[in-house]
């Protein structure tokens, strides 16, 4: 029986993935609200589905199966109703993280996003994707700060919306059975997930916001090892990968913020030109999407997917 899950890598081929075409919760963002949902300003609807669409067309177009929540959830009457006030939703990255051997719930710091979880496990279950376990106040931590440097090493970022007790927990939850290394990247303040500083776009290609990802010492967590401190770009080489670094402005209109759909093959947002060139020069392809009312969401592509399988 072919493989149906299992997303334990970040550069491979993205076969299937998870996502969310919003609906009506959009028109709930407003000049009031939009800050619980962690929106810059409200959406022009019709425009923010275009995108999106261009955004699921471009993913399509490279072999990757979407599949969306609400096709999943068509007979769950609950779970429709629930998404409908729920205009986060559409950021399906931050809910779940499915590795080889399941789905690893996560647990959101964010109160616009407080119970958006049940959704994706209600999901896990109609697509038979078994739940590893799910992290437990006071630990919090979401999808956009979780990456995995190799199949057994998982970067998580401390970072706005993830605590200590979260990355403790993930390290009981994972270590040994599922990861050999957990590396904790402590990121500046203000910066909500690590997928806005960090992506990998192919074994030995990974862009980022240097000053950030070195600003701090990173740890290394292994079971029945005492921690190991190291910093994370010299670390990144030390493990096959050139960094290429991009500018403070590209970093704050999301030109990290990639899906990577196999090696060197990447969905971005159409302004990111310098990484979309250094991706060319490689020998690798870009497809680029408009995103003026996407990043009003504070957020990317990436964001946006939730891989479900990768090989």
């Amino acid at each position: 029986m072919a493989k149906f899950f299992g997303a334990q890598n970040e550069h491979g081929v993205l076969k299937r993935v998870l996502m969310h075409r919003p609906g009506e919760e959009l028109s709930l963002v407003t000049p009031s609200t939009q800050a619980y949902f962690g929106f810059s300003s409200p959406v022009d609807i019709p425009t923010f589905l275009q995108e999106f669409d261009a955004l699921t067309a471009a993913l399509s177009s490279l072999g990757t199966e979407v599949i969306l929540l609400d096709e999943v959830l068509k007979e769950d009457k609950e779970a429709l109703a629930y998404i409908s006030r729920r205009p986060n939703i559409t950021y399906t990255r931050d809910l779940a993280v499915v590795l080889d051997k399941g789905m690893l719930m996560m647990s959101m710091f964010h109160k616009g996003r407080k119970g958006d979880t049940w959704v994706i496990r209600r999901a896990a279950e109609r697509l038979g994707i078994p739940i590893l376990g799910e992290i437990q106040p006071p630990g919090f931590v979401e999808g956009g700060g979780i990456m995995f440097l190799s199949e057994r090493q998982l970067i998580v970022s401390l970072c706005d919306r993830t605590t200590e007790p979260a990355i403790f927990q993930m390290c009981d939850l994972l270590l040994g059975d599922h990861v050999d290394e957990i590396i904790m990247v402590p990121i500046a303040e203000g910066e909500v997930h690590i997928d806005g500083l960090l992506m990998f776009l192919g074994p030995d290609l990974a862009i980022g916001y240097k000053p950030y990802l070195e600003l701090y010492p990173s740890t290394i967590f292994r079971k029945g090892q005492r921690p190991q401190y190291v910093w994370l770009p010299e670390y990144l080489s030390q493990n096959g990968f050139d960094l290429f670094e991009v500018t403070e402005a590209e970093k704050n209109s999301a030109c990290v913020n990639y899906v990577t759909v196999e090696p060197l093959t990447a969905v971005g947002y159409d302004w990111a030109t310098r990484t979309e060139n250094e991706i060319h020069r490689k020998g690798g392809k870009v497809i680029g999407i408009p995103g003026t009312q996407l990043r009003l969401g504070n957020a990317g592509p990436h964001c946006m997917t939730c891989p479900i399988l990768k090989e």
